[in-house]
């Protein structure tokens, strides 16, 4: 298939910044069902910029302890839990590999509240849905955390290119953000996304929901993460933004089999009234 010159400069791209030690330990973590907890923490603690956000998230108001969190391992057992804490450490240590400073209008602050309110809104969802099969709540946190990774692909790669698309997309929101992407760079954050999902040999739930993001009429055997994940972090960046407007009524959202009006409409309000605490979480993330 022929590609424009954008396109084909990226996904012929041999040598990306290496993944740190901490990374390719964080990845096989991801992997191992078995760790243990202080094998965990002790990958962690041996990157202390790493550790210090996390431990900063831990001691954010979103997570409301009552007294300070001052170790990974005391984190892991009193905030995260294991799963969560793989799931943040690997987003932050992968997002780490890349550069996106020369990006003009790259918000940084809001790709990681896009990340952590998708992650956290499309575990919410998990814990309310009452279908079969039942969604893995851990799974979906992951998927949510990494969803938009191929923005930072992107403005770490092509930064000025990305700039014009941002740029072209804030003056004039009519137009969708991934048309933008397509119009400058012939590929947008999704195929980047999805390509260094399956580069990385990220778990394939990770890959399938970015791959197919945008696709309703998937059938894979994660078409639920899909559409849970693309139906939060839709509301997120629109629904959540519009006043008065409830979670019931979001189609994505209402189209779910397993979760009725009633827990939507709780979810939303639950949402929304952390909403402010996130966003204070996901500048801690900012370098």
């Amino acid at each position: 298939m022929h590609r424009p010159k954008v396109g084909s400069e990226l996904f012929g791209v041999k040598h990306l910044p290496p993944l740190s030690h901490t990374a390719s330990r964080l990845l096989e973590a991801v992997a191992d069902p078995d760790i243990e907890i202080d094998e965990l923490a002790g990958i962690i603690s041996q990157d202390p910029p790493l550790a210090a956000r996390l431990l900063g998230i831990a001691n954010s108001a979103y997570f409301g302890q009552s007294r300070p969190v001052n170790s990974i391992w005391e984190a892991i057992i009193r905030v995260f839990g294991i799963n969560m804490v793989k799931s943040l450490a690997v987003s932050i240590a992968l997002a780490g590999t890349f550069d996106p400073g020369s990006c003009r209008g790259f918000d940084l602050a809001d790709y990681w509240y896009s990340a952590l309110a998708t992650a956290s809104l499309s575990r919410l969802l998990a814990m309310q849905y009452t279908g079969e099969p039942r969604p893995d709540g851990d799974s979906l946190y992951l998927c949510g955390m990494l969803h938009n990774l191929g923005c930072l692909l992107l403005a770490h790669l092509f930064p000025t290119q990305f700039s014009q698309a941002i740029a072209e997309w804030t003056q004039d929101q009519s137009h969708a953000m991934r048309d933008l992407e397509l119009k400058y760079l012939d590929t947008d954050h999704l195929q980047a996304g999805e390509w260094l999902a399956r580069r990385w040999h990220l778990p394939e739930a990770v890959a399938d929901v970015i791959g197919y993001f945008d696709d309703a009429g998937y059938q894979g055997p994660h078409a639920l993460h899909r559409s849970i994940v693309s139906g939060a972090s839709r509301w997120v960046s629109v629904g959540s933004r519009t006043e008065g407007r409830d979670m019931a009524d979001d189609q994505r959202l209402n189209s779910l089999p397993g979760i009725g009006d009633a827990s939507l409409a709780h979810i939303g309000q639950r949402f929304q009234a952390q909403s402010e605490e996130l966003r204070a979480a996901a500048r801690i993330l900012v370098v």
